[in-house]
């Protein structure tokens, strides 16, 4: 019996020899060692098998992977050294391998210099954000502060009804803010600044509406004196300048609509013409019908059409096309007054002193209205009107069924 104990001792022994895997191993260790076997790649293989000898440092399977391990250590050193997310993966898969106190300094260095170089791309895209709103911002609100400025600045002229030159010299901020761009295009009776932009309204679950905005400053003079300075919008513009800054339509034929888009038009002029002329009276006013200008438009914008005094352009403008090019014999734009000679040039010209200069720009423009039918034209609406000393100030709309050019606007003109 003795004898019979010990064979069948022996044939245990063996068997546990044989199989020492599935009778030593536990589940927990199996299930971390399976882990390695269906690792996805090469990266996670490793991690596994570090966790797996982190928690089973004397298991069934620790010598074939550190064994494993050792072999691949410096493959993997030499491909992780350079980068963040290399020593990253380095220490996760040899925390105690041979180049670990190497690698934690450098993955720190490297840390900190990829942090900065972050903050820096952040930094700049913030400033990038701020100056593409500072330029939508610009756009959206040119014309509330090129009309604030002409108002202040034509009720502040001092000597109405002087011969133009005159009224430049004693009105200095006028005299660089009408020689800037646009350039004025002018001829013996009016001068005229073209401001224009355009713009679209954002309509939900539909395509955008596209608009133009049109802003015209035109002297009116006699014999060269200044007699009457004038802010028109036409196609009933107050309704499009209050769509160009609220993004909001507005239908001109909805009286609700178009009353809401004066009466917001107001509220940007009235402070303005009270502080300018604080002690001016309220009159009462009916204006005659606007004639339109007999100076033509530029076919194209000119630069700062859609900036208002003292804006600086935010884009730079595109580069002329090179000789051979689509557009390359396209004549240059007219210079401004400051290169033309400054604005005595501007007002010699503007008096008629160069008949030959001035024989293009005094044609009508296309959408004029003809002298025959001027006699139907329709009556704007008198809003506001004010006096003050020798000038009247006069805020108008265009009539429900005016339906030519139908200025909104505002004059300023000398009372004899």
């Amino acid at each position: 019996m003795r004898s019979r104990s010990v064979r069948v001792l022996v044939v245990l022994v063996a068997l546990s020899v044989l199989g020492g895997c599935a009778l030593v191993a536990s589940k927990a260790e199996y299930a971390r060692y399976r882990s390695v076997r269906l690792a996805r790649d090469d990266q996670e293989r490793l991690v596994a098998m570090q966790q797996y000898m982190a928690e089973h440092p004397g298991g069934a399977w620790s010598k074939a992977l550190q064994a494993e391990r050792v072999q691949l250590e410096p493959g993997v050193w030499d491909t992780s050294r350079s980068t963040r997310e290399g020593l990253e993966f380095y220490l996760a898969a040899f925390p105690d391998g041979p180049h670990a106190a190497e690698a934690a300094p450098r993955l720190e260095a490297l840390s900190a210099v990829q942090g900065r170089r972050m903050s820096e791309q952040e930094r700049a895209r913030e400033a990038e954000r701020v100056r593409r709103e500072a330029l939508e911002e610009q756009r959206r609100t040119w014309l509330t502060r090129a009309s604030q400025f002409w108002t202040r600045t034509m009720i502040g002229i001092t000597n109405w009804g002087s011969p133009i030159a005159d009224v430049a010299r004693r009105n200095q901020e006028f005299s660089r803010a009408f020689g800037q761009n646009p350039a004025p295009r002018c001829s013996r009776t009016e001068c005229i600044k073209f401001y224009r932009s355009d713009y679209a309204i954002p309509v939900p679950g539909s395509t955008r509406i596209e608009r133009t905005l049109e802003l015209l400053l035109r002297l009116r003079m006699d014999g060269g004196n200044v007699e009457r300075a004038e802010l028109l919008l036409p196609n009933k513009g107050f309704s499009r300048w209050f769509e160009q800054e609220n993004r909001t339509p507005v239908l001109d034929e909805d009286p609700e609509q178009r009353q809401q888009a004066i009466e917001w038009a107001l509220a940007r002029i009235l402070p303005v013409i009270r502080e300018a002329a604080p002690g001016a009276q309220a009159v009462d006013v009916v204006p005659e019908p606007i004639d339109p200008p007999t100076v033509r438009a530029p076919n194209q914008p000119d630069p700062g059409a859609a900036l208002a005094p003292g804006d600086e352009p935010v884009e730079s403008p595109a580069p002329r096309p090179a000789p051979g090019e689509q557009g390359a014999d396209t004549p240059p734009r007219p210079q401004t007054p400051q290169q033309q000679g400054g604005l005595d040039d501007l007002i010699r010209r503007a008096a008629g002193d160069d008949e030959q200069e001035q024989g293009d720009t005094r044609r009508t423009p296309a959408n004029a209205t003809p002298a025959e039918d001027m006699d139907t034209m329709v009556l704007p609406i008198a809003l506001q009107g004010f006096s003050t000393g020798r000038v009247r100030i006069v805020i108008f709309a265009a009539a429900e069924d005016d339906y030519g050019l139908a200025y909104d606007g505002m004059f300023i003109e000398h009372v004899r």
